[in-house]
């Protein structure tokens, strides 16, 4: 894309209050985690032993009252979006095993629209993924993070690969070793209600603050890619909460809702992600969505913030 932050309002950080990603440092993988600081008031619980062992859980606040029918949709929220996390962390994998053997075929344009479809599952985890600076920068590292001279990995060399030239398939092996990992430390996260409304709350801060200004498809200028698939996975979270949040706070429930299905279409209205060129995009149209994203954000932080009570005692049952 070619708008300039000059297009974009100041950044909106002072609104609300971000979610910390986090994930379980797992010692038999060696895996080097960031931080696993806790959303706001949230209560953190990891099991040592049991077949939640090395499963980090992060709830609400639990300062309210949380009555029977608010306690059910709590816990299937937490079921839900962990399904989800879950669901996006195979399909992740499974795109790098298709991409790895078409690459290994030769078929470049298959190779291209499978390196796509992983780009997108990555997105969808790319929040929660980022407290793992390590794993992350295996998985989603761009040229520009490395000093001049330097190599990098993930997706984006799979990406130069395939649309200038380079070592494809050791790229390729490099990010088939590094998904399962991913997929494994994602799979032990238990986010409450609340960390999962601000969880969706940053990823359309990502979208708005990096993808959008900046396309991150620097090599195929497919950045609709990272865009689409983000916002995407932001709704998603929402839908999980979304029944809890309705008997909590029907009417701003009902707000950010209209939100999604504008921001939706907004989306939409830029063309198809995987075959719209940045340069198709215009300024104004970004704009739009810049706007849209920060409007949809602001509603869903406030809603994220009454769902503070409602954690499941650290129980995910």
């Amino acid at each position: 894309m070619t708008t300039t932050r000059s297009l974009f309002p100041p950044s909106r950080r002072g609104r609300r209050t971000r979610a910390v990603p986090a994930l379980a440092v797992v010692a038999a993988l060696g895996a080097a985690c960031g931080g696993a600081t806790a959303v706001r008031p949230t209560a953190t619980t990891t099991p040592t032993a049991g077949p939640e062992a090395g499963v980090t859980s992060r709830y609400g606040a639990d300062t309210g009252a949380p009555n029977a029918p608010t306690t059910v949709a709590a816990i299937a929220a937490t079921h839900a979006y962990t399904d989800q996390i879950q669901t996006s962390g195979a399909g992740f994998v499974a795109a790098v095993t298709t991409l790895q053997a078409d690459v290994a075929r030769g078929d470049v344009p298959a190779a291209r629209a499978d390196e796509l479809v992983a780009q997108g599952d990555y997105d969808s985890l790319r929040v929660l993924e980022s407290g793992n600076t390590i794993n992350a920068s295996a998985l989603d590292e761009l040229a520009t993070d490395v000093p001049p001279g330097q190599s990098f990995g993930g997706l984006h060399a799979v990406e130069r690969d395939l649309w200038v030239g380079g070592p494809a398939a050791a790229d390729v092996e490099d990010l088939a070793t590094q998904a399962p990992v991913a997929q494994f430390l994602l799979s032990r996260e238990r986010l409450g209600p609340e960390a999962i409304g601000t969880t969706a709350v940053d990823q359309l801060d990502w979208v708005s603050d990096t993808a959008l200004p900046r396309s991150q498809e620097q090599v195929s200028h497919l950045g609709l890619v990272d865009v689409t698939a983000t916002v995407e996975a932001s709704a998603r979270a929402f839908g999980d909460v979304e029944p809890l949040a309705h008997l909590v706070d029907p009417t701003l429930t009902s707000t950010v809702a209209g939100q999604y299905a504008a921001l939706a279409a907004d989306c939409a209205a830029l063309g198809p992600p995987t075959t719209t060129p940045d340069t198709s995009v215009s300024p104004g149209a970004e704009l739009v969505l810049f706007h849209q994203l920060d409007a949809t954000a602001t509603e869903l932080a406030r809603l994220a913030a009454e769902l503070a009570p409602y954690g499941t005692a650290g129980a995910p049952s």
